[in-house]
């Protein structure tokens, strides 16, 4: 079976605050290892459940956090981002299994570790068909259109519990237990290789039963921002499609949810 596993960076072991996530913070190196070490333990239980090709997509910030002289020599990494390409690369119906390692919880979640959904500074609400949603809702919706079951997810206590709501029979391993944005009781990185690594391996016996994170389509998405002079940009105008619903709230219509993220990925 193919695994693919998607790496963001905030629900890693020991990471709670920005330095740590950061190319110019002060601990950005540590942040790294740690967050390698986390997928490298994913990766090997999805061996050791059967995987016969694991391929790992970067989706944090600009795609390169990964130490890759550390990475698990069985894994394909994918690093890098290009304007309006597919989030994730490679990503089709020959993989069995997708996994979310490192994730956080959606924006406004009480004592979750770094919560927003993708954008801290701008964004407040994301809906996704009327129901309140996190990037790990896009990311799952993203693999389910391809037909491909999300069965495991890694981070924090609060992404954990969403993930569980969201998606019936996920595989979740919580590193660490927030106390707010930027506290946390952090499990050891012995505690949670192992964690994960058997999280990983069980995730892969669930492949066949949990069901693909369908999201109905057309796909109607909601966005609230912070402050109405980010609904005012271009990115939320009517000439990008968007539809301004007042002060703070815009939306727009997609065919998919992949295609406000590229499109699906074709070979």
């Amino acid at each position: 079976m193919k695994v693919y596993i998607a790496v963001d960076m905030e629900g890693a072991t020991g990471i709670c605050c920005r330095d740590q996530i950061s190319g110019s913070g002060p601990l950005y190196a540590e942040g790294r290892r740690l967050l390698t070490l986390d997928v490298n333990a994913a990766v090997q239980g999805a061996l050791d459940g059967g995987a016969s090709e694991v391929l790992v997509a970067d989706v944090h910030s600009n795609s390169f956090n990964l130490i890759h002289d550390l990475i698990h020599p069985k894994a394909q990494v994918f690093y890098g981002r290009a304007p309006r390409a597919p989030r994730f690369p490679f990503l089709d119906e020959s993989v069995g299994a997708f996994f979310l390692v490192g994730y956080h919880a959606m924006a406004g979640t009480r004592s979750a570790v770094m919560e927003h959904t993708m954008s801290s500074h701008d964004w407040f609400r994301l809906l996704l068909n009327g129901k309140e949603s996190g990037e790990a809702a896009i990311d799952a919706a993203i693999a389910g259109e391809r037909g491909v079951p999300t069965v495991l997810l890694t981070g924090d206590d609060a992404v954990c519990a969403e993930a569980r709501a969201f998606f019936p029979g996920i595989e979740t391993v919580s590193v660490k237990k927030g106390t707010g944005r930027h506290g946390a009781l952090c499990l050891s990185l012995a505690a949670t290789e192992k964690l994960i690594r058997e999280g990983a391996r069980r995730a892969l016996e669930k492949a066949k039963t949990v069901k693909p994170y369908v999201l109905q389509t057309p796909v109607q998405v909601g966005l609230v921002y912070k402050h109405t002079e980010n609904a005012d940009g271009l990115y939320a105008s009517e000439s990008e499609g968007w539809k301004r619903i007042d002060g703070y709230s815009v939306e727009r219509s997609f065919p998919r949810i992949s295609d406000w993220y590229g499109g699906q990925w074709k070979a």
